[in-house]
């Protein structure tokens, strides 16, 4: 099913009407106590300083962003975790993944699954034209291109089920305990929860609530919440 910018933007509106009201309209973004630190390994910053490690090329069939069978090459994705961080110290059961796209976009997924899903972080495309590192991408009508970085998979089972993410123009993976969320969830109303349900699973990859979530699309509740701008 092919979805609109537009009909994103209705569906989270909708899904955040639900649970608006439960939120905090507070003239500040509210501080969040965690148990564990966010982490962040900036991409760009350990290539330049070679510590991407060794590259492979890799094959994904069906790729989802290509529609096709792909090439690239790319380094093992979960190594670099393992390499910048000391996940002795981390509950990998309660810690997402969260990867920041040049634009803002950030999709999530369980830490858990992305150390077993033998992801690779693709930086160049074999079957790019000469003079490129990418064979440009055909979305909505416009066209662009997977630089710097593009988390691939070369499972089956990654390009059918949606928890696993695909997303290109990485720049960063942050590593965040899962209770970050616990402050936006309504308490004592079975129906906001069950908006708020969705609206984490389909919304908040763009939006951000009191800080929280995505920055490709507005913060939903900062400086005002969002319904207060409607009539």
């Amino acid at each position: 099913m092919k979805i609109t910018n537009i009909h994103i933007i209705l569906f989270c509106l909708s899904i955040f009407v639900l649970f608006s009201c439960n939120q905090k309209k507070e003239a500040k973004i509210e501080s969040i106590t965690i148990d564990q630190p966010k982490m962040v390994l900036d991409l760009l910053d350990l290539q330049k300083n070679n510590k991407l490690r060794k590259d492979t090329l890799v094959t994904v069939i069906n790729d989802p962003v290509y529609h096709k069978t792909k090439k690239y090459q790319a380094v093992n994705a979960v190594n670099i975790v393992k390499n910048e961080v000391d996940l002795s110290r981390i509950d990998i059961k309660n810690t997402i993944i969260v990867f920041e796209c040049i634009d803002g976009y950030k999709p999530e997924m369980p830490l858990e699954l992305f150390l077993k899903a033998k992801p690779y972080l693709a930086f160049k495309d074999v079957d790019a034209p000469n003079g490129s590192n990418w064979e440009r991408i055909i979305k909505d009508g416009n066209e662009m291109n997977a630089d710097p970085f593009y988390l691939v998979y070369t499972s089956a089972e990654a390009v059918k089920n949606q928890e696993y993410k695909w997303p290109y123009n990485v720049i960063k993976f942050q590593l965040v305990p899962k209770n970050i969320n616990n402050a936006l969830e309504p308490e004592n109303d079975e129906r906001a929860s069950k908006g708020f349900v969705l609206f984490q699973k389909y919304c908040t990859t763009c939006h951000a609530i009191n800080g929280i979530g995505g920055e490709m699309g507005p913060e939903l509740n900062y400086p005002k919440n969002v319904t207060e701008y409607w009539k």
